[in-house]
């Protein structure tokens, strides 16, 4: 479910994707730790609290391999990592957050799909600081297109302000809030003023705000347009 390669660019967008859109973003959450490199890119920005549920304790204990690439994530003063299921924490913890990352493995492995559930994204929401935003990747390959659809309706219905970006790896990276927030040049170059997040981005080859821009799919004004109507 993770790489050094193949699937880098999800996982490094998947950190720096969430201050694109909240810049001063603190508090973050992630739901899946995975080989970690998703949280380390997250540590490349001034957060003060990152917490990732992971409900598989060897997962954590394979990330260990990965430090040259998550930044050491594990043992970052920052991080504090939950051996629980990524729900249960957000159900029984009252802390709010800028936002929340959630990368789950595929839906058809056993419990996941739940992840992608109304009832999941209206958790999520519920621990949101007012204008927090929510980020989840999902995959276009060995999908139907219905499925595909139905995940963005779903999230458009707790996340009526949405963007879709492209990791360039054949998957899509949503990004979702319940109230607008400001999205343009001038504001996505706030992450290349600082250098570890600036190192990210390069790693996966992007190099300027342009090329930032190049991956939004769609926009907050065209995003709900995209899935048309339908079952959630």
């Amino acid at each position: 479910d993770a790489s050094s390669f193949g699937d880098l660019s999800t996982q490094k967008l998947l950190g720096q994707l969430p201050f694109v859109a909240r810049p001063d973003a603190k508090d973050v959450f992630v739901l899946g730790l995975g080989s970690g490199i998703t949280g380390g890119s997250v540590l490349t920005h001034p957060v003060e609290r990152l917490v990732i549920a992971e409900n598989c304790e060897p997962v954590v204990r394979a990330a260990k391999f990965f430090e040259p690439w998550n930044r050491g994530v594990l043992t970052d003063k920052r991080t504090t990592i939950e051996i629980e299921d990524a729900r249960t924490v957000l159900k029984l913890s009252p802390q709010q957050y800028d936002v929340i990352v959630t990368q789950p493995s595929n839906p058809w492995m056993a419990g996941v799909g739940s992840v992608f559930s109304r009832e999941y994204y209206e958790l999520a929401a519920s621990r949101l600081k007012g204008g927090g935003v929510m980020v989840q990747w999902f995959h276009l390959y060995d999908m139907h297109d219905g499925i595909v659809g139905m995940v963005l309706r779903t999230f458009g219905t707790v996340f009526p302000h949405v963007e879709i970006w492209d990791t360039g790896s054949g998957d899509m990276i949503m990004i979702g809030s319940r109230a607008p927030w400001p999205s343009t040049f001038k504001e996505w170059s706030r992450v290349f003023e600082r250098p570890a997040a600036r190192e990210d981005l390069a790693s996966i080859g992007i190099h300027s705000v342009a090329q930032i821009g190049a991956r939004q799919f769609a926009s907050q004004r065209t995003a709900f347009a995209i899935a048309g109507d339908g079952p959630t």
